[in-house]
């Protein structure tokens, strides 16, 4: 009795045993039922890519990743004016540690360095869309050749007398921009007859025009170990500094004037489609030494780009430019370098000044070093004394100019026609050996017309930004409101 007894326990206690471990495991089959439940119905981030979209080459890539933010943090600004204030500001409330680019250099032996820091591919010749246009000199243009010819006897012969004591001769730019801007405003006065686009500009005089651009091949300028003033002011960086600082890149400014511009609402025509081999592959000379060794000063300055009109302008694109080529630094440069330094920094100081144009013009458009141009940018310039002329057709093909060669393979383009004679020499009244050849590119450059480029010019700039809105001219002469009319007696 005692043995079946001890069995019956036995056999109740291994039951309780048994139910226990079926109850654990349908527990078990339960519970995992309801995480492959849970864990269909999860939606995980998505996993962030290596690098941002676009091209990066070799770059770090949470240096890639910080010029990317800054794009977006750009776009997401509302008015060209607002972004600008933030590139003034965005390294300290004292503006960025940047070179101090000279338009017009004055060492010697500089034509690889501008062409590098600009990344301009120079070409001794005229764009093709510019020498298809034909001038009849002995029909359509006859008149305005003559007209050109009395005017230039006209301001040899009294321009001087006129301007009397303000002419210094130890500035001879100021008659040379005299000069320039009464033959230009003749002749988009008569051309202005045939031509709309010539009708339909903005003349603007002696304008300052500056830009501001990032340039890859020499690390930036390291900050001060100033520990003393980084503890109240927090716009110094402290050590170790960040990664931005060990970039392969850095900062240019630059500034220039024209002696007039002529603007419309639509740009010139594209030089060079932007995937020609010109643009993408040609080689250009290449500098990568530090600034200083050559000249170019530094300093702490607020980045500016100006092209020399607002954002709410309606005419947003410089058809053509002027700058005199009578400078007082060239005779300086002349008198004590020769005569041969002084013309080469003549030359680089034209393509200097329309890619200082084309780049102020981009950001006005909304794009910047951070966000890229989604169209070329074209612009002639002329460099003249009245006698010389020497005609800059440009076109910026890139603002990515802090990415190497392997990342951004885009060159900007420069087409030159250098020290072309308009004439020979003015003599007892009269003008010998006038240069037809000359007159035809010259006037090319006035009748080439702007074009619709049929894309979004700004398309990074919101639709209901005020850089859309034109401005409302206010009126100078008030409008007379008659309340009662007064009657006269006639008697």
């Amino acid at each position: 009795m005692a043995i079946s007894t001890t069995r019956s326990r036995l056999f109740s206690l291994f039951d309780k045993i048994r139910y226990r471990r079926f109850i654990s495991r349908s527990n078990q089959s339960s519970a995992l039922q309801k995480t492959e439940e849970q864990d269909n119905d999860l939606h995980y981030p998505p996993i962030k890519p290596k690098y941002p979209p676009g091209e990066w080459g070799g770059m770090d890539r949470d240096i890639a990743w910080t010029w990317h933010e800054e794009g977006e943090t750009w776009k997401s600004m509302a008015s060209v004016e607002e972004r600008l204030s933030f590139l003034a500001t965005k390294e300290s409330k004292y503006g960025s540690k940047l070179w101090k680019y000279n338009s017009i250099q004055a060492n010697t032996g500089l034509s690889d360095y501008q062409q590098d820091k600009t990344k301009t591919v120079l070409i001794n010749d005229a764009p093709d869309v510019v020498k298809n246009i034909d001038i009849d000199i002995e029909n359509e243009f006859k008149d305005i050749r003559n007209i050109l010819q009395d005017k230039l006897l006209e301001e040899q012969e009294f321009l001087v007398q006129h301007l009397g004591k303000m002419y210094d001769p130890k500035k001879p730019e100021a008659l040379n921009t005299k000069l320039i801007q009464s033959l230009v405003f003749d002749l988009v006065t008569v051309l202005s007859t045939e031509y709309e686009h010539l009708f339909n500009l903005q003349f603007d005089p002696e304008v300052e025009i500056s830009a501001y651009w990032d340039r890859y091949g020499v690390p930036p300028m390291k900050p001060w170990r100033n520990y003393e003033k980084a503890k109240t002011d927090y716009s110094i960086p402290t050590w170790p500094l960040p990664k931005k600082y060990f970039q392969n890149y850095s900062k240019y400014q630059s500034e220039s004037k024209l002696s007039c511009q002529l603007r419309t609402s639509n740009p010139l025509p594209e030089f060079l489609p932007r995937d020609d081999i010109k643009c993408t592959s040609e080689p250009y000379p290449e500098c990568r030494l530090w600034p200083n060794v050559l000249g170019t000063p530094n300093a702490w300055v607020k980045p500016k780009c100006d092209p020399g009109y607002l954002p709410q302008d309606p005419y947003q694109f410089v058809n053509l430019s002027f700058i005199p080529r009578n400078i007082s630094y060239c005779q300086y440069l002349e008198k004590n370098l020769g005569e041969e330094i002084a013309s080469e920094s003549l030359k680089y100081f034209g393509m200097n000044t329309a890619f200082i144009s084309t780049v102020a013009q981009a950001y006005n458009q909304g794009f910047s070093t951070f966000v890229d141009i989604t169209y070329p940018f074209t612009t002639q310039t002329i460099m003249t004394d009245g006698r010389l002329f020497s005609i800059y057709s440009y076109q910026l093909n890139t603002l990515h100019l802090w990415k190497g060669d392997d990342a951004n393979p885009l060159r900007n383009i420069c087409f030159l026609q250098d020290s072309l004679p308009l004439y020979d020499v003015i003599e007892n009244g009269q003008l010998k050996g006038f240069n037809d050849d000359t007159f035809k590119a010259l006037m090319r450059c006035f009748v080439l017309k702007p074009v619709d480029r049929g894309c979004e010019l700004r398309p990074t700039i919101p639709q209901d930004s005020p850089d859309r809105m034109q401005r409302e001219i206010p009126k100078y002469v008030e409008e007379v409101i008659i309340e009662k009319e007064v009657t006269y007696d006639e008697s």
